[in-house]
């Protein structure tokens, strides 16, 4: 069997051999081991594959960037597999098309080494008709058809659907892919589940390696070079970009993956319907990715609602966390009627139908009395009982806009991840910035770090207030912070400053965001940590400005909840 690794590797020759092949796109955990930890997912899969392969077996490799060329000289001397290692030009100019060309016949002459003959005639025709196919097909599929199209096109392979598709027809919004590899088994189910479904695919699993026929001229292997080169959206590691047109899409995910140095995950697009992620591979982060791109979704177009309206008089919003799961009920102008908190524990459906009962029990009576219900948060999609789920994104900016007309910026800092939002001037969401890679910047840390210092975060806010020097917390791992705290303690740092330095560390993982958006003021700091006024005074001293505090910040997620839910129910939806 002859597996492949990059979509630079010219089908063509695959095709010309006759024989079966597949890109390699097993899933492996990406853990640490002799790589090491600094390595992206797809190279970790890839060597882990690799070694796994007989005696008989060809794996294909592209050096497409320093990782992947590591990943391939480890192969080459370890794997009882044969490897070829293909080298990639940096540019795309006519001395590069030449080189690529004479790594087309050194790939030829590799596998006929090894006893596999290659008419590479033969495979430009097979190539072509197998565009042909692509090409006829992929402007009427969506979703997991369009992906299943591109996926058997990468094995050489023609998907011929089972059922008549037309794009359009489904109730997704349209939404694209770019970038690098993603973990296509998992992406369409997540953008299904956030609202939208997969119209455009310009990532190397996608229709980057089908956008053109290869020319059938006296020399075969330039022409494969002339192809391959010319990609209307070239890999990241091109010095020469293409500019991209996403056509009509109501939002766009670019795929940035980690630990690469060709894509950068922390430049700024003008585009707002485009949002850049650091994805790994396989995925590992469903419900931030989700909320991504659900949150894009919302900023850019009106969702669809669920369900009919209901015939109640009051709305409730909850806001299912990773630590606690908030409710709010309104009336139908708006007014927060009763609010309730609780630990959302193991089992959050349970917990959201523990605070449902309870808050209908202590207010409205029954709950025919609810005309609708919104949830928000990681666990929105539990919550079986709710005609509707909102990203936290867009909920925490319909509160804040909602209390402060003026407010332009938020920060949320929750359980598990922190939020930077830029708000427009008719409230808005105008652009959004996460951290949820680690535990540093959110309440976990802070909870971690006061376990620590055997207080309770309140004890520190309160001892911080007393610091005389400032101590930095130079650590930005949770685990590594930890014991940067007990040696700090062993060598008789005061607790006071310690205090002050962790609340300083916590805010400058969220300064960075709050920086690349722009530094939007006036600020509103939203979610649970913004009743620790260590963390409040932390913040504005490093954001130099003074930051605005809801009344109860834990709550501003369930009450944006809440609102959607009265808008829902104005509009008849």
């Amino acid at each position: 069997m002859i597996f492949y690794t990059c979509s630079y590797i010219p089908l063509e020759i695959l095709m010309g051999t006759g024989r079966d092949f597949e890109r390699l796109l097993s899933v492996t955990p990406s853990s640490c081991h002799e790589l090491g930890c600094n390595l992206c997912g797809y190279a970790k899969t890839v060597y882990g594959a690799g070694m796994e392969l007989d005696k008989g077996d060809f794996l294909l490799v592209a050096d497409s960037c320093d990782a992947m060329r590591r990943v391939g000289d480890l192969l080459n001397e370890s794997s009882r597999a044969g490897v070829f290692i293909m080298r990639l030009p940096w540019k795309r100019d006519e001395l590069a098309v030449e080189f690529m060309a004479s790594e087309v016949l050194r790939l030829i002459g590799f596998l006929e080494k090894k006893g596999i003959d290659v008419n590479l005639l033969a495979g430009i025709e097979r190539f072509n008709d197998l565009i042909d196919h692509v090409r006829s097909l992929e402007a009427t599929l969506e979703g997991r058809d369009l992906t299943e199209l591109y996926l058997s096109a990468l094995n050489g392979l023609k998907h011929v659907p089972t059922g008549s598709v037309d794009k359009g027809k489904t109730s997704g919004k349209n939404f694209g892919l770019a970038g690098g590899i993603v973990d296509m088994s998992e992406i369409d189910g997540i953008i299904e589940s956030a609202g939208g479904v997969i119209t455009l695919n310009e990532t190397c699993l996608g229709a980057r390696p089908f956008a053109s026929r290869t020319r059938i001229g006296k020399d075969p292997a330039l022409s494969v070079a002339q192809r391959l080169i010319g990609w209307r959206a070239p890999c990241g590691r091109f010095s020469e970009k293409a500019e991209n047109e996403y056509g009509e899409l109501d939002g766009l995910l670019y795929a940035i993956p980690k630990f690469c140095d060709f894509y950068d995950f922390t430049r700024n697009t003008s585009d707002s319907k485009i949002y850049r992620a650091e994805i790994d591979y396989p995925l590992n982060s469903h419900g931030q990715i989700a909320t991504r791109v659900g949150a894009l979704l919302e900023k850019n177009s009106a969702r669809r609602s669920k369900m009919e309206k209901g015939g109640g008089s009051f709305f409730l919003g909850i806001d299912s966390g990773s630590t606690t799961t908030n409710g709010v009920l309104t009336d139908s102008t708006g007014k927060i009627l009763h609010w309730k908190t609780i630990r959302t524990g193991i089992n959050a459906l349970a917990s959201a139908r523990r605070l449902y009962e309870e808050l209908i029990s202590q207010s409205v009576g029954t709950k025919e009395e609810v005309a609708r219900i919104v949830a928000t948060g990681y666990g929105r999609e539990l919550i079986d009982f709710a005609d509707e789920t909102v990203t936290e994104i867009s909920c925490h900016a319909r509160a804040v806009s909602t209390l402060f007309p003026s407010a332009r910026g938020i920060v949320d800092i929750g359980g598990q991840d922190s939020k930077v939002i830029k708000l427009s001037t008719e409230g808005k969401v105008e652009d959004f910035s996460m951290n949820d890679r680690c535990a540093a910047g959110t309440g976990r840390f802070l909870e971690v770090m006061a376990k620590v210092l055997e207080l309770d975060p309140e004890e520190m806010a309160s001892l911080a207030s007393r610091s005389s020097r400032e101590l930095s917390i130079s650590s930005v791992c949770t685990v590594f912070a930890e014991s940067e705290v007990v040696s700090l303690i062993g060598r008789g740092e005061k607790i006071e400053d310690i205090s002050a330095g962790l609340f300083n560390a916590i805010v400058k993982r969220v300064a960075a965001m709050y920086a690349r958006l722009g530094s939007p003021e006036p600020l509103v700091f939203t979610g649970g940590v913004a009743r620790n006024a260590g963390v409040v005074h932390a913040m504005e001293r490093v954001f130099k400005r003074k930051v605005i505090l809801p009344e109860v910040p834990d709550i501003m997620g369930a009450y944006g909840a809440a609102l959607f839910a009265t808008d829902r129910q104005e509009k008849g939806q």
